[in-house]
């Protein structure tokens, strides 16, 4: 069974809402879904993304893979680089605490420029 990470549109007509949702590849795009991890509203300002990370995390590990939407919105809230960075502790390229620090490090850049702007 193919699992993607993807949006179901929620919310009425020219002021879409969208749910971020794991469902079966198969399933239509607002029907069936195995779990909401999160929602995406693009109308506002800066568009604002709640995101369950752990969860999110979790299915990339086991395999769900994103829609190119989805990637970006999880690339921003720095979910792939936690991804990345963990592949790493596995193969035994980084250690954890290594990880951790650069993770950290990007979130602080990126509050610095999410304030510049």
């Amino acid at each position: 069974m193919a699992v993607k990470i993807r949006l179901a549109r929620c919310g009425r007509r020219h002021l879409a809402e969208y749910d971020i949702i794991i469902a079966d590849a198969r399933s239509p795009r607002d029907g069936r879904f195995i779990e909401k991890i999160g929602s995406y509203n693009p109308n506002t300002a800066p568009a604002t993304v709640k995101l369950n990370e752990t969860n999110a995390l979790k299915w990339l590990f086991q395999g769900a893979q994103p829609t190119d939407t989805v990637r970006t919105l999880l690339s921003k809230q720095g979910v792939m680089l936690k991804k990345y960075l963990q592949v790493g502790v596995i193969k035994g390229a980084i250690t954890q605490e290594q990880a951790d620090e650069k993770f950290a490090n990007w979130k602080a850049d990126r509050a610095k420029k999410m304030l510049n702007t």
